[in-house]
């Protein structure tokens, strides 16, 4: 069954291209779970209650994994991918 529930990618996300946000996902070091969950939610888009069905887990655990994952893949992005970075 396909949700209606539609995917809102934080702003620092939205604008990555897709190879980008799987190298951030892959590096952001969630492991399997958290990977499976990560690439799932940010780029297949696919809304958490269909995640957790898959699972077979309730929603609300991928909502709280989501919770740890979204800042740990925002921060590695802007590791790998901030184009204002100073130099010495």
């Amino acid at each position: 069954m396909l949700s209606a529930a539609r995917i809102k990618l934080p702003p620092s996300l939205e604008l990555l291209l897709k190879s980008q946000m799987e190298e951030a996902i892959d590096q952001a070091n969630l492991g399997t779970f958290g990977t499976f969950v990560a690439k799932k939610y940010l780029i297949e888009q696919v809304p958490q209650i269909e995640i957790a069905e898959e699972l077979g887990y309730d929603r609300t655990v991928i909502s709280r994994k989501l919770k740890c994952i979204i800042p740990r893949v925002i921060y590695t992005a802007q590791l790998l991918f901030n184009s204002h970075t100073t130099a010495s």
